[in-house]
Formats: C-alpha cells, sequence, structure tokens
C-alpha cells in the first residue's frame, strides 16, 4: 500500500506505518481473486473499491487487465461485479479517465471518488505531496478532466483542526465545484491521553460544524434544482434513518461491519479498515487470501463477522447503547472508532456519544419544524 501524498493527518500511515510499503497484491492474485470469487458465488452482485494508499499508482496497465477481469467475469460467469475508485486525485490523467469512461458500464455510479477538504489555503494545510507541496493544482485538474468527460465525481473531506472553524468556505467550496455527494468524515486522531493531535478533533466539535452545514443546505435546498441537488453525508444518511428509510452506511445500522471486506496489499483479509492492526488483530482479522482454502474464503465473504470473533466485540461495544434514547437512530455508530476512543479517555467517549445527541437532535428538530 503505497501513496503519493503524505496528508498529515494520514490514518493509515500513522495506524499501521511503512508496514504495506514492502507489500503488493500482484494484478495476477487481482484477476484470480475476481475469477475465483465469481466461481465462488453465482449470480452474485459485489462492488470491487479500488482504495488505498493510492489506488491509481498501480497504473493505467493494471486497471485495465483488472477491469477486464471483472467484465469476463460478468460475461462469462452470469455475476453482477462492478467497480468503484476512491482516489486523491492527483493521478486523474487523461488517459486514466478515458479508461474509466471505456468502461463506464462497470463503474458504479458512474461516479469517481475524490478526496479535497476545501479551497486551496484550506487543503494546502495538509493534503500535500511526500516532498511537502500542495497537490491541489493537481487535484482540480483531475476534476475538470471528469467534469469534461461522461463520468461523475464525489468528494470525501476529513473535517480536522484544518477547517473545523470554517464550515461557510468547505461548503461553499463544495457547491462550486459542483460535487454531486459530499462525505465529512472525521479527524479523530488523540493521543494516548485522548487529546487532540494530528489535525484531530473533539466530537463535538464535528457535531457542530456538521449542523452548520446542514443549516446552510436547507437554506439552499428550495433554491436548488434536481440537476444541481447536492447530497451531503452523513446528513442524507442521518435523514434517511428519521424516514426509516435502508441505510448502507455500517456506522447506522444494526449490522456492523457486515457489508464489505478490506484487502491489504500483503493478502489480509479485515473486517473494517477503521480496525487497528495491532490492537484489534482478535477480533477483525478475517485471514489471508494467499492461504485460505476456497470454504473459508466462502464463509468470510458471505458472513465475514462469523468468520472471526467479531461478536464478542460487538457485545462489549454495545453494552450500554440499548439504553440510549437514541439508539435507533444512531445504532451505536462506529465500534471500532469508539473502541479507540475508549481507550484514550472516558471523557472522550462521553464527548462521542453527546456530539451524536447534538447532531442527530438538530436534524430531528428542523425536519419536524419543517414537516409538521
Amino acid at each position: 500500500m503505497n501513496c503519493n501524498l503524505r496528508c498529515r493527518y494520514c490514518f493509515e500511515f500513522h495506524k499501521n506505518g511503512d508496514f504495506y510499503d514492502n507489500h503488493s497484491l500482484s494484478i495476477e492474485d487481482t484477476e484470480r481473486l475476481v475469477s475465483k470469487t465469481a466461481d465462488l458465488f453465482p449470480k452474485s452482485r459485489i462492488l470491487w473499491l479500488l482504495h488505498g494508499g493510492e489506488p491509481l499508482l498501480c497504473g493505467a496497465s493494471f486497471l485495465r487487465r483488472f477491469m477486464s477481469a471483472v467484465r469476463s467475469a460478468r460475461d462469462t460467469k452470469g455475476v453482477d461485479f462492478q467497480i468503484a475508485v476512491q482516489t486523491n486525485g492527483t493521478l486523474l490523467t487523461e488517459e486514466c479517465v478515458t479508461l474509466l469512461q471505456d468502461n463506464v458500464d462497470l463503474l458504479s455510479g458512474r461516479v469517481v471518488s475524490i478526496s479535497i477538504d476545501g479551497p486551496q489555503p484550506i487543503n494546502d494545510l495538509v493534503r500535500v505531496s511526500i516532498g511537502g507541496q500542495s497537490s491541489f493544482t493537481k487535484v482540480m485538474d483531475g476534476i475538470k478532466r471528469i467534469q469534461n468527460s461522461s463520468l461523475k465525481f464525489s468528494t470525501i473531506s476529513v473535517i480536522g483542526s484544518h477547517n473545523i472553524d470554517h464550515p461557510e468556505e468547505v461548503y461553499g467550496f463544495m457547491k462550486s465545484i459542483h460535487a454531486r455527494l459530499c462525505k465529512f468524515i472525521p479527524c479523530y486522531n488523540f493521543s494516548a491521553t485522548g487529546h487532540p493531535e494530528r489535525f484531530g478533533i473533539n466530537p463535538i466539535q464535528y457535531a457542530r460544524f456538521m449542523c452548520s452545514v446542514f443549516d446552510m443546505w436547507m437554506h439552499d435546498l428550495p433554491k436548488l434544482s434536481r440537476d444541481q441537488t447536492l447530497v451531503i453525508d452523513p446528513i442524507a444518511t442521518i435523514l434517511a434513518k428519521i424516514s426509516n428509510v435502508f441505510v448502507t452506511w455500517c456506522e447506522y445500522r444494526d449490522e456492523k461491519c457486515d457489508n464489505f471486506v478490506c484487502l491489504y496489499p500483503d493478502g489480509e483479509l479485515w473486517l473494517c479498515d477503521t480496525m487497528d492492526h495491532f490492537s484489534m488483530r482478535d477480533f477483525g482479522f478475517i485471514g489471508n487470501i494467499r492461504t485460505m482454502s476456497d470454504d473459508a474464503l466462502t464463509k468470510a465473504l458471505s458472513a465475514p463477522c462469523h468468520a472471526c470473533r467479531f461478536h464478542e466485540f460487538y457485545e462489549e461495544m454495545m453494552n450500554d447503547c440499548n439504553r440510549c434514547d437514541i439508539f435507533g437512530l444512531c445504532k451505536g455508530g462506529c465500534l471500532p472508532m469508539r473502541s479507540i476512543i475508549k481507550a484514550k479517555s472516558s471523557e472522550l467517549l462521553v464527548d462521542y456519544c453527546s456530539a451524536k445527541h447534538l447532531l442527530f437532535d438538530h436534524i430531528r428538530k428542523t425536519v419536524q419544524y419543517a414537516l409538521p
């Protein structure tokens, strides 16, 4: 797992260090996995998400062969396999965009997801190259290539100390680049004693940021045409929960960590990329695809939580949640993140839950007022 950026808050490099730098999953391994999965799960529907690190570092040749393997499985084995790409945007060259366009029927929703944290003065504080240079111009060039193609793009933004006090600028920027979906995720980087570090923020700060974004979005909503509609998460997911609509974001589901698995460059399968690979191995590590039997792989992909000791972790983390008045909406939040927070500070854990109450109550009251 490698990346051409060194974002100053990056959880992956901090959490697992450079452990994966000398590992890679070859295209031959990847092709075999796609084919084997199609054999094990006939008529299945699976989304293959290229994440990272930076997945486009693999190059156009890897991407072309990967998509060819997915297409072959669809055409010859009757499966509904699709792909998704989460990228930092700096390597969205004309060749890459053309390749994605040529295989747009494989690309879920025709959407490429791009990481960007706001306008250049904000983005440049954290999202920099290995040498510390700005990545903003290259990202915007990639976004423009997407905009000039038949593809669409969404954004993922980390909310940390670099932009927490600037919800207007961040929200306004996302509107200006015409993203279709914006996902705002909190930077919960804390020291061993629970103090924010590496651009980390308190959960209450994140909730207040999202309340501000929600208010601006609600103000704009009546003025937006269908083509201009901007979907914002977690706002959209919370609104769906309030409306009793099914959601896919596992943080807000009864079923935790059960709708995807993470494959790492050394072949290891994990329930979730939020899990720390040292402290949570007993509960989140499933196995290694290079040594797993077909039966073990089938169990891992069909019921990942039952392929490890996750149920013990689940029961421990959910012990107090059932009595909470917003449990029906919150569903306990992100269990791995709560576990990390709990181990560092009991006060921080209280803030995590208080922040959920603050955000849910703010959105719920506004909706109830607007729709009596």
